[in-house]
C-alpha cells in the first residue's frame, strides 16, 4: 500500500518544515499545522488495520487510491511552495481544497477502521499495541523432499563420463531449481571433485560481459580464493581470458535462470571441453532450452512438486523451525494439535510448489497460534488455488496483501531492483530512511533510531520469507539481500497499480501515460541514460521524487543527466562525472546523494539542508594527503547522517560557534577521514558516532581520544604508509571505546600488549580484522584470563609475527579464521581446532609451517568427525 509510504513520507516533510528554524514566510504555518494533524490522523487510522476481510478488500483498495492521491496532490503543492516555486503562485484557496480532501479520505478511513473492527470474520485479529514477530535468521535453505533429486544429480556430477557434461534443471518457477542447485555447489563432497568452481546468474535481460565478469570474480580453486582473478575488459576479452583460465582445470560451473538458447550458446564459448570430467548445472524454467541444451549428453533433471507430507513438513519448517532444537527433529510436531488439520488443508492447496509454502509460512509465522487466523489463511489460499494457471501467483499475492501498510512500502521498493540483484543492506536502510516512508520512532529513541526501524524492516520482511539473505557479515549477521525473481515480479507489478517505480531497463522501452506519474525512476543500465532519446522520454515523469542508478559503474562522462525540480533520493553512485552537475544544487529536498567524482566539492553543496546521506566516490582511488574534497560549512549542515568519502582530509571547526551547538549531531557515519586533522574538539562534536573509518599517512602520536565517542561501535584505522618496527602512539584506553563491535586495523603497528585490553574490555567484541603490521613485535602470547568471550571472526593478514599461543578458551565463540599473506609465523595452535562453533579456518599463501598445521587442524577435524560443518581451506602456493 502505496498510500501507507506516501502519509509517512509527507507527514515527515510537514513536521521537518514546521521545525524548521527558517520557516518559508510565504507558508501559511496555520494551515501546515492542520495538515499535519490531519495526516497524523490518517496515518493512525490505517496503522489500526492490520487485516482487511475479504468483502471489504475491494472497498479498502479505493481508499488506498483516494487516499494516495490525495497525499500526493497535497506533498506536491507543500514542496513546490517550499522552493517558493508553486505553480499556483501560492493560492490558499487551492492549499484549503487539497486539505479538504484529505480530510474526506480521512473520515472514510475512520468510517472503514470501524466497519473492520466490528466484522466478525476480523475478531481476535485487532490489537491496539501490536508485538512485533522476533525471527530466526539462519540464512540457510534447507532441502525438505528433495533428497532424490540431491542425490542423483551428485551421482552424475561424479560419473566416469570424462567429456564436459551439461546438467539442466527444471521446473515450474518456485519449485526450487536454484535451491537445489546451490545445496549441490556448496557440498564439501562435491567440492573435492573439482579443481575448480563458480557461479553465475544469468537473468532474461543477459549482459554478457557482466555474465563473464561474474563467473571470474566468484571462481575459486585450491590455491586461489575467490576475487583472485583479473575482470578487466570488454566482452571478448573476459570471454577468452575465462576459456584461457579453465583450459586445463576440471571445473564446476552453476548457470543459473538461462531464459533462452542463444544466451547458453554464448556463455558456452568460454567454458571448455577438456575431456576431463568438468560438469555445468544450469537452471530454468524453460523446458524447450533444457531439451536443446540436454541433447547431446542426454541428461535433463525435471524437478517435480512436493507430495502431501513434504509440503506439511516444509511449512512447518518455515514456520516453526526457529524453536527446532536439533536439525533432525520432526518440525511438524512443533505445530499445536489444534491447527494440524488446518495447517495441512493449507500445504495442499500450495500445490507441491516450495516457494508457495515458503510465503504462506511467512504468514502463518506472525500468528503461530491463533486458530481464526489459520482459518482466514486457509480461506484465501483455497480462493488462490481455484484460479488454475494463475493460482501460484494468487498465492504469492497473500504475501502483500497481508503485509502492514509499513511494510509494503518497502517490498514495492524491491520492484525497482533488477532481476537477482544483491543488494547492499546498509544501502537499503539508508535508501529507506531518505524516502521517509518508514512510521518515525518513539521521540525517547536516540539519533540512530530510524535506521533501527529500517533494519527491523529487513528482518521482518526475511522473517516473512520475501527477501532472502544473499550475503552473511563477517560476525554472522546479515550483509546483502535479495528477492525470487516471481517475488521482485510481484513487486514490479504493484509498483505499476500504485504508481511507486518506473525500471527503465532497455532502450526500446515504451513509456506508457500513466508512467509518467510514477514517484520514483531506476535505471538498470546507466548507460541508456547517455542516449537523448531515452533521457528525454524518462523526463517526462516530473513527479518522481527518487533516481536510482542501479547499473554497473559507468566508467565515462554522461553527457545527459536526469534531475527533477521534487527529488529526495539521488543515487548515482556508478555514474561517473567529470565536472560536478550544477544541477544537484537546485535540488532543495534531497535527503540522499551518492554519486562518482574526483574534484572538490562545491561551497554551495551545503546549501543542500536536508541532506542526510552524502557519499563520493573517487575513481580512480587517488589519496592527495593535506587536501580535503569537502567544503568547510559541511559542519553547517546538522542534517547529516550519514557522510561517506574515499579518504580525504575533514575541514576544520568554525573559529565561532555562535549558537554553542553541537554541529553534527545527527552523524553516525564517517569514512574515511584523516586522523591527521582530528582533534578533542571535532570529536566533540559529533557524539553520536556508530561507525567511523580513519587514516593517516604514517605513523604518529595521535592527539585525540577515539574512547569518548561513547556509542561508537565499528571502527577502521589505516596507515597508509606503514613502517616495520614503528607503531602510532596511542594509549589502548584512550583508542578503543568500550562498545566496539568491529575493529579493523591496518599498519599501525600497536604493541600485542594492546590486545590484553581489547580481551578485558571490550565484551562486545565479534569481528577483529588485523592487517599489514597493525601489530609488531614477534610473539602474540594468550594468557589464560585474557578471553575474547564474544569474537566470532578473527582476521590476520600480512603480520610478521612467529609464535602465537592460545588456546580454545581465548576464543570460545570463534567461528572464521581467516590468515593470509603470514610469512614467518612458524606455527598454529592445535587448540584452535577444538573452539566448539568454528566453521571456518582459512589459511592463504603462509609459510610452509603454518600450511602443515592447518592441514593437521582439518586432518583431525576430519577424521575424529568432531564437527560436521567444519570447513577448511588451505590456498598455498607452496606446494
Amino acid at each position: 500500500m502505496a498510500a501507507y509510504s506516501a502519509i509517512a513520507s509527507f507527514r515527515q516533510t510537514l513536521e521537518e518544515l514546521l521545525d524548521s528554524a527558517q520557516f518559508p514566510p510565504h507558508v501559511p504555518k496555520p494551515q501546515i499545522e492542520s495538515l499535519r494533524e490531519k495526516v497524523s490522523s490518517l496515518q493512525s487510522s490505517l496503522d489500526k488495520i492490520p487485516f482487511v476481510p475479504k468483502l471489504k478488500r475491494d472497498k479498502m483498495k479505493d481508499l488506498q487510491n483516494s487516499i494516495r492521491e490525495a497525499i500526493y496532490a497535497a506533498q506536491d503543492e507543500v514542496e513546490y511552495w517550499i522552493k517558493d516555486d508553486s505553480p499556483h503562485k501560492s493560492d490558499e484557496k487551492t492549499m484549503k481544497k487539497l486539505e479538504e480532501g484529505i480530510k474526506l479520505v480521512e473520515a472514510d478511513a475512520l468510517v472503514l477502521e470501524e466497519e473492520i473492527r466490528n466484522d466478525p470474520t476480523a475478531q481476535n485479529l485487532f490489537s491496539d499495541n501490536p508485538e512485533q514477530v522476533s525471527f530466526n535468521f539462519s540464512g540457510k535453505d534447507k532441502i525438505v523432499g528433495q533428497e532424490k533429486d540431491f542425490k542423483l544429480i551428485t551421482e552424475w556430477l561424479d560419473s566416469d563420463d570424462k567429456s564436459r557434461l551439461v546438467i539442466p534443471i527444471t521446473g515450474l518457477p518456485g519449485i526450487g531449481k536454484t535451491t537445489l542447485a546451490r545445496s549441490i555447489y556448496d557440498n564439501k563432497e562435491v567440492r573435492k571433485q573439482f579443481n575448480i568452481r563458480a557461479w553465475v546468474t544469468v537473468s532474461q535481460d543477459v549482459n554478457y560481459q557482466e555474465v563473464f565478469t561474474k563467473i571470474l570474480n566468484t571462481m575459486e580453486s585450491k590455491n586461489y580464493q575467490a576475487g583472485h582473478y583479473a575482470t578487466q575488459g570488454d566482452e571478448q576479452t573476459l570471454l577468452q581470458r575465462l576459456h584461457q583460465e579453465l583450459y586445463n582445470l576440471k571445473f564446476l560451473i552453476v548457470v543459473d535462470d538461462v531464459w533462452d538458447l542463444a544466451a547458453w550458446d554464448r556463455i558456452a564459448l568460454a567454458l571448455p571441453d577438456k575431456e576431463n570430467g568438468s560438469r555445468i548445472l544450469l537452471t530454468t524454467r524453460v523446458r524447450e532450452v533444457a531439451d536443446k541444451i540436454s541433447e547431446k549428453a542426454n541428461l535433463l533433471h525435471e524437478m517435480q512438486p512436493l507430495g502431501p507430507e513434504h509440503s506439511w513438513q516444509l511449512l512447518c519448517y518455515r514456520t516453526f523451525g526457529d524453536k527446532l532444537k536439533n536439525d533432525n527433529d520432526d518440525v511438524t510436531l512443533l505445530c499445536p494439535s489444534h491447527l494440524n488439520v488446518i495447517g495441512k488443508s493449507i500445504a495442499e492447496k500450495c500445490k507441491g510448489l516450495p516457494l508457495s509454502l515458503v510465503v504462506v509460512g511467512g504468514l502463518l509465522i506472525q500468528e503461530t497460534d491463533k486458530i481464526d487466523y489459520w482459518k482466514r489463511i486457509e480461506e484465501d489460499t483455497g480462493d488462490a488455488a481455484a484460479m488454475g494457471e494463475n493460482s501460484y501467483l494468487e498465492i504469492l499475492a497473500l504475501s502483500y496483501l497481508y503485509l502492514p501498510g509499513k511494510l509494503k512500502g518497502c517490498f514495492l521498493y524491491m520492484g525497482g531492483f533488477p532481476e537477482d540483484c544483491e543488494i547492499r543492506i546498509q544501502k537499503l536502510i539508508k535508501l529507506w530512511v531518505a524516502e521517509g516512508f518508514l512510521p518515525a520512532p518513539a521521540p525517547e529513541q536516540d539519533v540512530s533510531g530510524l535506521e533501527r526501524v529500517a533494519q527491523r524492516s529487513v528482518e521482518d520482511l526475511i522473517g516473512r520469507n520475501l527477501l532472502s539473505i544473499r550475503k552473511k557479515s563477517t560476525n554472522g549477521g546479515m550483509k546483502a539481500c535479495g528477492m525470487h525473481d516471481s517475488l521482485r515480479e510481484l513487486a514490479e507489478k504493484q509498483c505499476g497499480f500504485e504508481n511507486f517505480f518506473h525500471a527503465r531497463k532497455k532502450y526500446n522501452q515504451d513509456l506508457p501515460e500513466e508512467a509518467k506519474l510514477k514517484r520514483r525512476v531506476s535505471v538498470h543500465r546507466n548507460i541508456l541514460m547517455c542516449l537523448e532519446e531515452v533521457y528525454d522520454k524518462t523526463r517526462t515523469i516530473t513527479y518522481a521524487r527518487s533516481l536510482l542508478y542501479l547499473g554497473s559503474h559507468h566508467h565515462h562522462p554522461m553527457p545527459f543527466f536526469l534531475t527533477f525540480d521534487l527529488l529526495k533520493v539521488l543515487d548515482a553512485f556508478t555514474c561517473y562525472f567529470i565536472q560536478f552537475p550544477d544541477e544537484f544544487l537546485e535540488l532543495v529536498h534531497l535527503t540522499y546523494l551518492s554519486f562518482t567524482y574526483n574534484g572538490k566539492l562545491p561551497t554551495k553543496v551545503t546549501e543542500l539542508k536536508k541532506l542526510e546521506t552524502l557519499m563520493v566516490r573517487r575513481e580512480p582511488k587517488i589519496i592527495f594527503v593535506g587536501a580535503s574534497f569537502l567544503p568547510d560549512d559541511v559542519w553547517n549542515m546538522p542534517k547529516l547522517r550519514h557522510l561517506w568519502f574515499t579518504e580525504t582530509d575533514f575541514p576544520n571547526l568554525p573559529s565561532v560557534n555562535p549558537t554553542n551547538k553541537i554541529l553534527l549531531y545527527n552523524l553516525q557515519t564517517l569514512a574515511s577521514v584523516d586522523a591527521a586533522y582530528f582533534t578533542e574538539e571535532v570529536i566533540d562534536n559529533m557524539p553520536n558516532l556508530r561507525k567511523l573509518a580513519m587514516w593517516i599517512e604514517s605513523p604518529e602520536k595521535l592527539n585525540f581520544t577515539v574512547s569518548k565517542l561513547k556509542k561508537l561501535e565499528q571502527f577502521r584505522f589505516i596507515v597508509l604508509n606503514p613502517i616495520p618496527g614503528k607503531g602510532i602512539e596511542v594509549e589502548a584506553e584512550s583508542f578503543f571505546p568500550k562498545k566496539l563491535r568491529r575493529i579493523t586495523l591496518s599498519g599501525t603497528g600497536l604493541p600485542w600488549a594492546h590486545m590484553e585490553f581489547l580481551g578485558k574490555e571490550l565484551k562486545g567484541l565479534e569481528v577483529l580484522k588485523l592487517k599489514e603490521l597493525a601489530f609488531n613485535g614477534p610473539e602474540w602470547l594468550l594468557r589464560s584470563n585474557y578471553d575474547m568471550e564474544n569474537l566470532k571472526y578473527l582476521l590476520i593478514e600480512y603480520l610478521n609475527f612467529q609464535k602465537w599461543d592460545a588456546t580454545n578458551s581465548n576464543f570460545p565463540s570463534l567461528q572464521k579464521l581467516i590468515m593470509r599473506h603470514c610469512y614467518e609465523l612458524e606455527d598454529i595452535p592445535d587448540d584452535i581446532g577444538y573452539i566448539g562453533p568454528l566453521d571456518t579456518m582459512e589459511v592463504v599463501d603462509c609459510s610452509p609451517q603454518a600450511v602443515e598445521c592447518a592441514y593437521k587442524i582439518i586432518d583431525q577435524q576430519e577424521e575424529g568427525n568432531c564437527k560436521m560443518n567444519f570447513e577448511g581451506r588451505v590456498f598455498s602456493s607452496w606446494e
